[in-house]
């Protein structure tokens, strides 16, 4: 693991950005360069996702006042998960299927649908931690959100590399 680091940060040291976004942009690339590029996708589509929670969380179901009751926060925070997570999930779609990782394994139909299947399994276990921790310990919906993305990120990327796409 070390040594593939290593590779990844001569690679960068040793071309100019030229032959970097060349890399970048191609579908066999190095597995580092390739979690970068899905990380930078990952960034696009949570700052999509979160956009909507953020704005549905302020203006439709109210889930960041702290004066709310908890559980009220929670379930508020819940519907506006639901809402943003399809959004979310369709520039994530788009994004990696262009540009992360080789599509063909399925039709494309049924690779949507796996792919969304995935997603919806890693949304649904970070999305019953995160209110049922507001609920039981009190904790910022700021912070059961940060371990809603985090969890998904991990489970999303190992199963969207190995069964949903080529690679």
């Amino acid at each position: 693991m070390l040594q593939t680091l290593a590779d990844t940060r001569r690679f960068f040291q040793d071309n100019d950005w030229r032959a970097i976004v060349r890399r970048m942009n191609a579908r066999d690339t190095h597995p580092v360069i390739q979690f970068m590029k899905y990380g930078i996708c990952g960034v696009g589509s949570l700052i999509v996702g979160q956009s909507i929670w953020l704005a549905l969380s302020v203006w439709a179901w109210p889930a960041l006042d702290p004066d709310l009751p908890k559980e009220v926060r929670a379930l508020h925070s819940t519907y506006n998960n639901v809402i943003a997570f399809f959004f979310g999930n369709l520039v994530a779609y788009i994004t990696n299927s262009l540009w992360v990782f080789t599509p063909g394994r399925h039709h494309r139909v049924l690779e949507f649908f796996y792919f969304t299947l995935v997603s919806t399994v890693a949304f649904v276990i970070g999305l019953a931690v995160g209110p049922m921790l507001i609920r039981m310990y009190g904790i910022s919906t700021l912070l059961a959100q940060l371990l809603l993305v985090a969890s998904s990120v991990m489970v999303n990327y190992v199963c969207r590399k190995f069964f949903v796409f080529k690679g």
